[in-house]
């Protein structure tokens, strides 16, 4: 999902076919790669530049908040099932439209983060609800490969205010707080995971830095 001008789906191609054991059997088992965008524009340039690249993929329009759609149109336009791939996104889940949380009375937030849509504040355990009810929707196409995100995060203000100049959280707290996105800190975001029943896998698990003060993480999800 949201695969831009394609750059990082040429990076995918590349660290398999050049650094894992995948890469040496593509000729006998090719890999087939998707990309999928809410920009058309996006999809345009993505396919351009994936033929001179030389690198075979499908390239497909795709709603983060509705992998039903984009599951019915892969399997319709390509035969693809989406539940046979892996599916990979960055900086992306957090760019979710906002949608009204089905329970009103959720458990108490332990985020710090401040969260708005179209300049009406939002509570943070709704934050956290429609996180569980976004993944939820795609916990059915990741039972069998997971969900590989790259993500942003906040962190609490008062690391922030002790760490200025080392953290790039108050430009990322800004930015995406009046574009209407919601990250929330690494901590919160797994639990919230957790409770919509994808985990992630210690193994293939990152925070950057890794410390308290980190705004970017690499999770595998399964269920």
């Amino acid at each position: 999902m949201g695969c831009g001008n394609g750059a990082f789906l040429e990076h995918v191609f590349s660290v398999i076919e050049q650094r894992t054991a995948r890469g040496k059997m593509l000729e006998d088992h090719p890999l087939f790669l998707v990309g999928a965008d809410y920009n058309k524009a996006a999809l345009s340039v993505t396919r351009a530049n994936l033929i001179q690249a030389d690198i075979w993929a499908k390239v497909i329009w795709g709603d983060i908040g509705r992998p039903d759609i984009l599951a019915k149109d892969l399997k319709e336009d390509y035969g693809i099932e989406l539940e046979d791939l892996l599916n990979v996104r960055t900086f992306l889940d957090h760019n979710r439209v906002w949608e009204d949380v089905k329970e009103k009375n959720v458990s108490e937030s332990k985020s710090k983060g401040a969260y708005a849509f179209r300049g009406n504040r939002i509570k943070n355990n709704e934050v956290e609800e429609n996180l569980k009810m976004h993944l939820e929707r795609w916990k059915p196409f990741v039972h069998k490969f997971g969900l590989l995100l790259i993500e942003l995060h906040t962190i609490a203000p008062e690391l922030t205010a002790k760490n200025l100049g080392k953290t790039a959280a108050t430009a990322y707290d800004a930015t995406h707080g009046f574009s209407d996105q919601y990250i929330l800190e690494v901590d919160t975001f797994l639990e919230t995971a957790a409770k919509s029943g994808l985990h992630h896998v210690p193994e293939h698990s990152f925070r950057f830095p890794n410390s308290e003060l980190a705004t970017v993480s690499i999770n595998l999800l399964k269920g």
